[in-house]
C-alpha cells in the first residue's frame, strides 16, 4: 500500500514539473513602466507548434520570403528559392503547390516569389524580385488579369531599376509595390496598372552629421560632391494594406526609433500617434548594446513585416535585430512582446514575415525554412477584451476587465489607464486621476485635471472671494489703528535694522535695491564700502533648494524625473558647482584683463543676480502643481526670471569692473570659455587620477599574488 502511495505521489510530482516546465518559454516578456524601463509581465502567447518545410509533404522550403492567410484558414507560403507557392490548409496538409499563372492561355512562370497580398474578392498580387514582375491573378483560378514590368516614367529617372520585392493593395484597388533599392517611398499604381507616382517617403532624419556633411558639400566642388555619399532616407522593408484602408508600413533600422512602424493615408502622410499626438516607438526603449572590440555599437531595431488584425484594433511588427515580435493598439500602446534569437521552439534565426488567423500568429522563419504557430494567453485574451469592449463604448464592462488584468500583472500601466478612462466616463474625476498616474496617462491626466479643478474653483470660489475681500478690510483697519498710536512711515524698515544689528548681521546689504534698481545698486556695492556676504549665502543656498525642489516638486504633468533616481551630489554640481566655477573662471578673466572687480564684488554680483531666477524657480515649480498640459504659466515664469537674473548679471559685470555694454557681454563670452577650460582640466585630472588608482591597485595586486 505504502509503494502504491508512494508510485501516485511520484507520478504527480512528475506531472506538476512537466506541466511547470511546458508553460516555460525561451524568452523574456515584458512591458515597460513610466519611465521607460522594462518590467516583467505575464507571457502573452506561447509557441504552439513549429512546423518545418522538411515535415510537410512539399519538402523544404528554400529562401521562403513571405507568409498569408485567407478568410477560411488557408495559409500560403512564398517559397522564394523555389519558385514556388505553397498552400496549406490550417493543418499544413498541402492543398496545392502554385508553379505557374495563366495568362491568355499560356503559361507564365513563376520566378522568386517574394512577396504576396491577397484581397477580399480572392485576387492574389504577387511580387517577383527575381523576375522584375508584379503579378495580379485570381487565387482559384490562377488567371492573370494584370502583369506590371519593364516600368518607365519620367518620374523614375533613366537609373531606375523595378526590383518589386513586396506588394499590396487597398480597398480601391490601387496596387502599392515596395521596390529594392527605391529610396523615395513605395510606387503607387492605378487598378489598371498605370504608375501614379511615389507614395509615403521617408523623411532623412536631421543629425549633427547630416548638418556636418551639408555644410562641407555647399563649399565644394561638383566632382568633390560627386564623390561624397549620398545623404537618402531610409526605404521601407514591408507594407500591409489593411481592411481599414490605411497602408502600413515597416522601416528597417533608423538613427531614432521613431516612427519605424507607420501607418499612411491616401495621401501619404504617417497617422499613427500615440495619445496626445506623440510619435510611436514600435519596438523596445531599452536597446541592447554589443562591444566590438574596444567599441561599443547599437544594435538598431529592424523591422522587416507588419500585420493588423482584421477589425484593425492591434498591429504586431517584427524586429529582425532581436527576433521579437511586438504587438500594439491602434494608440501605440504596447499590448505583449513574445519570441527571440535562438534555436528554441519559440525563437528564430532569421524572421521574416508575419500573418495572423482566428487569434493564432504565424511567423514566418527563413532561416530555419520553418512556421512558428503562436497562440494566445489567457492574459493576453483578457487585454483584448478589455480594449475592444472600451472602443465599443462598454466603458463599464471594460473598467471589469482591466481590474482582472491588473490582478494578474501589477506592473501593466495600460491596465491602470484603461481603468482611468472608464471611470473618466462614468465622470469620476478624483479616482481616474489616480488610475492616469498610475497609468502615466498625462494627456488623459490633464483632461481629468481640469474637470477637477474647474469643480473646486466653483465651490469654492465665493468663500476665496469673502476672504480676499475680509483681509484687504482687516489690512486697511489696522493700517487706520496704527497711524492713530502714531506709526509713522519707515518704523518698519528702522526695526528690522535694527533686529538685524541685535542679531550681529550688517544692514549694509543692498540686496532689495539691486532688484529694481541695479546700476544704483551695484555702483554701492563697488564703491560705498563693505558689503554683507550673509545675504550672498542665502541667496546660494536658496538656489540649491530650488533645484532640488525643481526635480522633486514640479507638478506630475510636466515631471519627467524619477524621484526614486534622484541623485544630490549631481544636483549640488548642475547648481553649487556651476555658481563655483563661474566665480573661479570670472575672477581669472578679471585678472587677466585687468578688470576692476574685487574677488567679493564677484561673488556678491553672481549671488545677487540669482536671486530672480531662485524666486521664479520656487514660483514655477510650485504653480506647476495647478496646470495643465495646454498652460505653460509656470515655464513663462521661470523663464522670465532666468532673463531678469541675465540682465542684473550683465549690468553688474559692466559696473562693478568698469566696462561698456559691448565688452561686459564679451567678458561674459570669455568667462564662459574660461568655465570650458576648468571643466576640462577637471576631467582630464579626474581620469588621469582614476588611470593612477588603477595601476597601483593592478600593482598591488601582482605583488601579493606573486610573494
Amino acid at each position: 500500500m505504502r509503494k502504491l502511495i508512494k508510485v501516485i505521489l511520484l507520478s504527480l510530482l512528475l506531472v506538476s514539473f512537466a506541466a511547470s516546465a511546458a508553460a516555460i518559454t525561451p524568452y523574456a516578456s515584458y512591458s515597460y513602466d513610466e519611465w521607460n524601463r522594462s518590467v516583467s509581465a505575464p507571457v502573452g502567447y506561447t509557441a504552439g507548434r513549429t512546423v518545418y518545410g522538411a515535415m510537410t509533404e512539399s519538402g523544404a522550403w528554400k529562401e521562403a520570403q513571405d507568409l498569408i492567410t485567407t478568410a477560411d484558414g488557408r495559409i500560403l507560403v512564398a517559397d522564394t528559392g523555389n519558385n514556388r507557392i505553397l498552400e496549406y490548409d490550417a493543418d499544413f496538409n498541402l492543398l496545392r503547390t502554385i508553379t505557374e499563372f495563366r495568362r491568355g492561355g499560356e503559361s507564365l512562370p513563376l520566378t522568386g516569389p517574394s512577396g504576396m497580398h491577397l484581397s477580399a474578392d480572392g485576387t492574389l498580387y504577387v511580387a517577383m524580385a527575381k523576375a522584375a514582375q508584379a503579378v495580379v491573378a485570381d487565387l482559384e483560378t490562377l488567371e492573370v488579369s494584370l502583369v506590371i514590368e519593364n516600368l518607365q516614367h519620367a518620374l523614375l529617372g533613366s537609373d531606375f531599376t523595378f526590383v518589386p520585392a513586396k506588394i499590396g493593395a487597398d480597398n480601391a484597388g490601387r496596387i502599392y509595390i515596395l521596390s529594392t533599392g527605391c529610396f523615395s517611398g513605395l510606387l503607387q499604381f492605378s487598378p489598371q496598372g498605370e504608375f501614379m507616382g511615389y507614395y509615403g517617403s521617408n523623411k532623412v532624419t536631421v543629425t549633427a552629421e547630416v548638418l556636418f556633411q551639408y555644410y562641407w558639400k555647399s563649399i565644394m566642388t561638383d566632382e568633390q560632391r560627386a564623390n561624397m555619399t549620398s545623404i537618402l532616407p531610409v526605404e521601407y522593408s514591408n507594407l500591409h494594406c489593411a481592411p481599414d484602408g490605411f497602408v502600413y508600413a515597416s522601416t528597417v533600422g533608423t538613427e531614432t526609433p521613431l516612427n519605424q512602424i507607420k501607418r499612411l493615408n491616401p495621401l501619404g502622410n504617417n497617422t499613427f500617434y500615440a495619445r496626445g499626438g506623440k510619435e510611436v516607438n514600435f519596438g523596445d526603449y531599452e536597446l541592447a548594446t554589443v562591444k566590438n572590440v574596444s567599441t561599443m555599437v547599437t544594435l538598431l531595431p529592424t523591422f522587416v513585416d507588419v500585420v493588423t488584425t482584421e477589425d484593425c484594433e492591434f498591429i504586431y511588427a517584427i524586429d529582425r535585430a532581436y527576433g521579437r515580435i511586438f504587438e500594439r493598439d491602434r494608440n501605440g500602446n504596447l499590448i505583449s512582446v513574445f519570441g527571440a534569437l535562438g534555436n528554441q521552439e519559440g525563437t528564430f534565426k532569421q524572421p521574416a514575415a508575419i500573418a495572423l488567423h482566428g487569434g493564432r500568429v504565424l511567423v514566418l522563419d527563413t532561416g530555419k525554412s520553418s512556421v512558428t504557430v503562436f497562440e494566445p494567453t489567457e492574459y493576453v485574451a483578457l487585454v483584448h477584451e478589455a480594449v475592444l469592449k472600451y472602443n465599443a463604448g462598454e466603458y463599464a464592462a471594460s473598467r471589469d476587465v482591466w481590474e482582472e488584468v491588473l490582478r494578474r500583472n501589477t506592473n501593466a500601466t495600460q491596465a491602470y489607464a484603461g481603468v482611468g478612462r472608464a471611470l473618466l466616463k462614468e465622470n469620476r474625476y478624483d479616482e481616474a486621476l489616480e488610475y492616469f498616474k498610475l497609468g502615466d496617462s498625462r494627456d488623459e491626466y490633464s483632461q481629468a485635471y481640469r474637470i477637477v479643478r474647474l469643480n473646486v474653483i466653483r465651490d469654492n470660489a465665493p468663500w476665496v472671494v469673502c476672504a480676499v475681500v475680509g483681509a484687504v478690510v482687516l489690512f486697511k483697519l489696522l493700517g487706520m489703528l496704527l497711524r492713530r498710536l502714531g506709526w509713522k512711515k519707515g518704523m518698519a524698515a528702522q526695526a528690522g535694522g535694527k533686529l538685524l544689528d541685535a542679531a550681529r548681521l550688517s544692514r549694509n546689504t543692498v540686496f532689495p535695491h539691486v532688484l529694481f534698481h541695479p546700476f544704483d545698486g551695484f555702483s554701492r556695492i563697488r564703491f560705498e564700502g563693505p558689503v554683507a556676504l550673509w545675504p550672498s549665502v542665502v541667496i546660494l543656498v536658496l538656489y540649491v533648494i530650488a533645484t532640488i525642489y525643481q526635480f522633486v516638486g514640479t507638478g506630475y504633468l510636466f515631471n519627467e524625473n524619477n524621484i526614486a533616481d534622484i541623485n544630490l551630489w549631481l544636483l549640488l554640481a548642475k547648481s553649487l558647482g556651476v555658481v563655483a566655477v563661474f566665480l573661479a573662471a570670472q575672477w581669472s578673466m578679471a585678472i587677466l584683463t585687468n578688470g576692476s572687480g574685487r574677488f567679493k564684488d564677484i561673488v556678491v554680483t553672481a549671488c545677487y543676480s540669482l536671486a530672480p531666477y531662485t524666486i521664479c524657480l520656487f514660483a514655477g515649480t510650485w504653480l506647476s502643481n495647478f496646470m495643465i498640459l495646454d498652460e505653460m504659466y509656470a515655464e513663462y515664469i521661470i523663464l522670465l526670471g532666468l532673463a531678469w537674473s541675465a540682465m542684473l548679471l550683465i549690468i553688474g559685470t559692466m559696473t562693478i569692473h568698469e566696462l561698456s555694454f559691448a565688452r561686459a557681454l564679451a567678458f561674459l563670452l570669455l568667462t564662459l570659455a574660461a568655465m570650458a577650460v576648468i571643466v576640462f582640466v577637471g576631467v582630464l585630472f579626474y581620469t588621469l587620477l582614476m588611470q593612477l588608482c588603477t595601476f597601483v591597485y593592478t600593482l598591488y595586486v601582482e605583488i601579493v599574488f606573486r610573494m
